[in-house]
């Protein structure tokens, strides 16, 4: 189920949520919309679902348009960041009560529906917790549950708010990871709104990039880090050093992509060790610039030569092994 999204304009009273947003979202994949809070992420998927109208523009929805359409037209599934599970139902009947609130003349029959929950608890492996209450499962636990309650329907469309974001990051981790795992089996368009970058990254076929209410850049993962559209998207997908050059002339670039010197080798430049910072496998090293407040981090191996014997408030030279260019390209130094 493929999904048009055609010049959709959007106002909250006198502020502008979304501006022009055009976007082609291909069946069967699962696409994320990236951003800081108020960049109009939720809005567009609230609008995809039909929670909320536009000004201006359409949804698409396979070549029908679904503008009009009221949200229980629309056959979406829905999985929030808070669970909205029904506390006093077993697990079992959270999810079938999709099933059962379907019109007479289109209700399976219970032995059906009991069929099919046990089908899609066991699809989020958790056939077992059937009946156990939502107070009695861990946050993973019932959000997995959410999710099967939202495939119950067989919705077309699966959207996906902030889904992990109340968990810690353990959880979320591996609930990422599931979830990759569960769409190459089942293939449903889906949308996710998210602003952890690492779960974009980690997740999706294609991320779109957004920020006060336009789109930055669309392309896949690989795509977006590797070949940033602006200096919004470089900064947003990971973590970034500025160094300065000239009064309008600057350089941006990743710590990983720093080399160290404990000489001054050919090209290196300067600084003062203000912190080190044993991370498992990798250090990050914090040094000061002469000239200028920003500091520059670089990450090394644990074992890089040199760390030996490193000490705070010695001097290290360092030098960008790519950077960002103004043209939007990374280029290698």
């Amino acid at each position: 189920m493929s999904i048009e999204i055609r010049g959709i304009n959007k106002h909250f009273g006198n502020f502008q949520a979304l501006k022009n947003i055009d976007l082609h979202i291909r069946s069967g994949e699962l696409v994320a919309l990236l951003g800081p809070s108020g960049c109009g992420k939720t809005s567009l998927l609230r609008i995809i679902a039909g929670l909320e109208t536009p000004d201006t523009g359409s949804i698409v929805f396979h070549g029908e348009d679904v503008s009009s359409h009221d949200v229980r037209d629309r056959n979406v599934g829905f999985v929030f960041q808070h669970y909205a599970l029904f506390r006093h139902m077993t697990v079992f009947d959270n999810v079938a009560f999709g099933l059962r609130m379907k019109p007479k003349k289109q209700r399976p029959s219970e032995s059906v529906i009991a069929s099919k929950v046990h089908e899609l608890l066991n699809l989020v492996q958790l056939d077992w917790l059937a009946d156990r209450y939502p107070e009695q499962l861990s946050g993973g636990q019932r959000q997995r549950i959410a999710l099967a309650r939202a495939l119950a329907v067989e919705p077309k469309i699966l959207l996906l708010d902030e889904p992990f974001g109340a968990l810690d990051a353990k959880v979320r981790k591996e609930l990422r990871r599931w979830l990759a795992r569960l769409h190459e089996e089942v293939h449903l368009t889906s949308v996710f709104v998210t602003h952890d970058q690492e779960e974009a990254m980690e997740v999706a076929d294609r991320i779109v990039v957004m920020n006060k209410g336009v789109i930055e850049q669309i392309g896949t993962p690989a795509e977006v880090y590797e070949k940033p559209a602006s200096e919004f998207v470089y900064h947003f997908l990971g973590d970034s050093n500025r160094l300065q050059l000239a009064e309008d002339n600057h350089l941006l670039f990743r710590p990983h992509e720093v080399s160290l010197s404990r000489s001054a080798a050919d090209e290196h430049r300067a600084a003062q060790v203000r912190d080190i910072r044993p991370l498992g496998a990798i250090t990050r090293v914090t040094l000061q610039v002469d000239g200028q407040d920003e500091l520059i981090e670089a990450e090394v191996a644990k074992d890089h030569g040199s760390l030996a014997g490193l000490v705070r408030g010695e001097t290290l030279y360092f030098k960008p092994k790519a950077v960002l260019t103004p043209s939007g390209a990374v280029q290698h130094v």
